[in-house]
């Protein structure tokens, strides 16, 4: 799917996937709608131009997410990136959770099963993504709020771009994310 480039307060761009810088020390970056999707925003500095092969793309899941799979398969070449699959969850706090500090990497289903959401976000979505070609790890971490886990996902990992479902990840985490990291991150479908 063809880059369109926009900046903020431009009118429809057509078709393909909107670009737009993030200025240095912007405080928000502009609401997102789902019209406007998908939409990739870029840290100053940055170029659009990612490597050929061997990259590594961080998809944050929700169990919510049905059309994730679908976007990141449309708008991601298989043999050109790695997925790492990453939902963040969160146990009330009487309840004492089996995960360490590092989470689980690459969980079976049945290692999942307490978690709300994990097996849809984690089993279903990679399902989808490896039947579509893409060689994918899951990763299940624990966070009250999973921007920290996402955060911490990505300082480890150091993927080229972020992917994030215009869900409860994607509308206010995400923004937060795109304000703390710089790493480009693309808003996508995903509900």
């Amino acid at each position: 799917m063809p880059f369109v480039e926009r900046r903020a307060g431009d009118g429809d761009a057509g078709s393909g996937v909107l670009v737009e810088r993030l200025p240095p020390g912007a405080t928000e970056p502009p609401l997102l709608k789902r019209d406007a999707l998908p939409w990739l925003a870029i840290p100053d500095g940055w170029s659009l131009a990612l490597p050929a092969e061997g990259v590594l793309t961080l998809v944050a899941a929700e169990g919510a997410d049905r059309l994730l799979a679908d976007a990141v398969a449309a708008l991601l070449a298989p043999q050109a990136t790695g997925l790492a699959i990453v939902h963040a969850t969160w146990l009330p706090g009487t309840v004492a959770s089996p995960l360490d500090a590092g989470g689980l990497d690459n969980p079976e289903p049945s290692e999942l099963l307490l978690f709300r959401g994990a097996v849809e976000a984690l089993v279903g979505t990679a399902d989808a993504l490896r039947q579509a070609g893409f060689d994918v790890s899951t990763h299940l971490r624990e966070a009250r709020d999973p921007a920290d886990a996402l955060r911490a996902v990505i300082s480890e990992a150091c993927p080229v771009l972020v992917v994030l479902g215009l869900g409860k990840h994607g509308a206010g985490i995400g923004q937060r994310l795109a304000r703390e990291v710089q790493v480009p991150m693309l808003y996508v479908a995903a509900r």
